[in-house]
């Protein structure tokens, strides 16, 4: 697939996950949580994502109170969004844990939404923004300088997701 069309794709893929998410609120819940992978390269799908998707869905049940779940799939891969009934602050802290307490943490993506919609965000909790899967350097700045190929991303990713 050439880039151009690549990249509408999964633009076009992300808003309409946004636009399922938008639906959600106001939520009865205190914290709805998106589970997402954050796989490098073009490749979103297939046996290694459905396997970390399992992983992660399974580490997200068994931390948080799960009361209801609402999964698909897309061009950006599975994902799933559920209700969860702590407050998001409490959800955001373990989806931290979650992401930075296994190596296939870091191939998680665990967004958390207080009742009216709004993002937790690490930083707002004095916690750091996500460091690079290569490096200790935080990962927007690798993917802005372009510190890493595609290739060693991806070799990584699939190596931490073989190892599950």
């Amino acid at each position: 697939m050439r880039y151009d069309a690549l990249r509408s794709s999964l633009l076009e893929a992300r808003d309409r996950r946004q636009a399922l998410l938008d639906t959600w609120f106001p939520a009865p819940f205190p914290a709805t949580v998106m589970l997402s992978l954050n796989l490098p390269g073009d490749e979103k799908s297939g046996e290694r994502a459905d396997r970390l998707f399992s992983f992660g869905e399974n580490a997200l049940i068994e931390a948080l109170p799960v009361l209801s779940a609402c999964r698909r799939s897309d061009r950006l891969g599975p994902f799933a969004l559920y209700r969860c009934g702590v407050e998001a602050r409490q959800a955001k802290l373990c989806a931290i844990a979650l992401e930075s307490g296994h190596p296939a943490g870091r191939l998680l993506d665990l967004d958390i939404y207080d009742a009216l919609g709004q993002p937790v965000h690490r930083e707002a909790l004095g916690f750091p923004s996500r460091s690079c899967l290569l490096c200790r350097q935080p990962a927007l700045a690798c993917i802005r300088a372009k510190s890493h190929t595609s290739e060693a991303l991806k070799a990584r990713a699939q190596m931490v997701i073989d190892a599950l």
